[in-house]
């Protein structure tokens, strides 16, 4: 709804093998191992400035590796919007160079 609003592109990224097509993939490390996360090749354009939006920023792991495969599709991150951070987790420091907005940040464990 937000990028129709907008007026711009929506392009997903998704867990390995959700989505058809050529991928290009960054991995990234969770608790209890390493999982991979997709865009579909050509969905973002060289040069594009995208905003990542995702429902929760706890450790980083995922949005550092939503950051890592928009630029290996030569596009830069300009901002990050978050609905919930956990910021006792600290995830923002996975993406130090990226700004992040945050609707409600849960201050306390």
């Amino acid at each position: 709804m937000i990028a129709i609003l907008l007026g711009v592109p929506f392009v997903p990224i998704r867990k390995k093998g959700k989505l058809p097509g050529d991928c290009i993939q960054a991995s990234y490390v969770k608790e209890y191992g390493e999982d991979v996360i997709e865009i579909q090749k050509g969905a973002i354009s060289p040069g594009w400035k995208v905003v990542i939006v995702d429902d929760l920023l706890a450790t980083g792991g995922t949005l550092k590796a939503a950051v890592d495969v928009i630029k290996k599709a030569n596009a830069t991150v300009s901002e990050a919007f978050v609905v919930i951070e956990l910021a006792p987790l600290h995830g923002r420091e996975q993406i130090s160079g990226t700004p992040v907005t945050s609707l409600i940040v849960y201050s306390e464990a």
